[in-house]
């Protein structure tokens, strides 16, 4: 059973370890110990002890000139959940013929949390990169990874989400309201994909699809990006065709339905 932690159910110090946590790894020159208990408001004690301990436990590590900052330990972690997340080998070879037959670069990408991270990506076949890696965190509104799991959510759970994230960051072609968004899922769901239409960046477009998995739920998706001169809306019915059937593939392999 997923049961939701609420906020009033959150140990204080385990909390307040991992705000210490992605304050550091947001500041990759170190911090001081006296900005680190500034910053987040915590009492001079109890700052020490949590620095004390993740210190020993080495997510955090002191330097010479007294600051402290986050270790690799941490991405080990990280790396260990996607090495032994199965979705991303099944994946993989329909994502390469995807890019093969289309010459985009592909991404595979799962909701976590408030955002959608990429677990993998292929690189196109022109000498054009985009910004997005595996392990990069995107706004589930502005992307068409986001879109395409977000319109299959539970409603609760996408209008939790937007609460929480808010609809801004993006271009001023992206969704200004929640009715203009839920317009935007209601499409995905009628026509089997996705469209990021330059929202998160200006004159870059993906189109994406979601996979389910064995018991029928989606839990990931896969999207094609390219600048928007290379997916014109005149191939958008081609290339979300492409799309929708690699997304079918890989949710066949995972033993669920196209």
């Amino acid at each position: 059973m997923n049961k939701r932690v609420s906020k009033s159910q959150l140990i204080p110090n385990v909390d307040r370890a991992f705000k210490i946590l992605e304050l550091l790894s947001a500041s990759p020159d170190g911090l001081r110990f006296v900005d680190i208990y500034e910053r987040l408001s915590l009492a001079k004690s109890s700052a020490f002890v949590l620095l004390d301990n993740l210190e020993m436990k080495g997510y955090v590590e002191k330097m010479s000139e007294g600051k402290y900052r986050a270790t690799l330990r941490l991405f080990h972690l990280g790396s260990q959940v996607l090495k032994n997340m199965n979705i991303r080998t099944i994946a993989l070879p329909f994502m390469t013929a995807l890019r093969d037959d289309t010459g985009f670069p592909v991404h595979l990408a799962m909701l976590d949390g408030l955002d959608v991270v990429y677990l993998e990506k292929v690189e196109g076949t022109s000498f054009i990169r985009f910004d997005t890696y595996i392990g990069k965190r995107s706004p589930l509104h502005l992307t068409a990874v986001g879109k395409a799991i977000a319109a299959f959510l539970p409603e609760p759970q996408t209008d939790e989400i937007l609460a929480a994230r808010g609809l801004g960051g993006g271009t001023e072609k992206a969704a200004a309201t929640l009715t203009e968004f839920k317009a935007m899922l209601q499409a995905v769901r009628e026509q089997g994909y996705a469209l990021e239409d330059e929202e998160e960046v200006l004159g870059v477009r993906c189109i994406g699809a979601p996979i389910r998995n064995y018991e029928g739920n989606v839990t990931a998706s896969i999207s094609i990006i390219a600048l928007s001169r290379e997916m014109p809306a005149a191939r958008f019915s081609e290339l979300s065709t492409k799309v929708i059937h690699t997304a079918g593939e890989i949710s066949s392999a995972l033993g669920g339905s196209r």
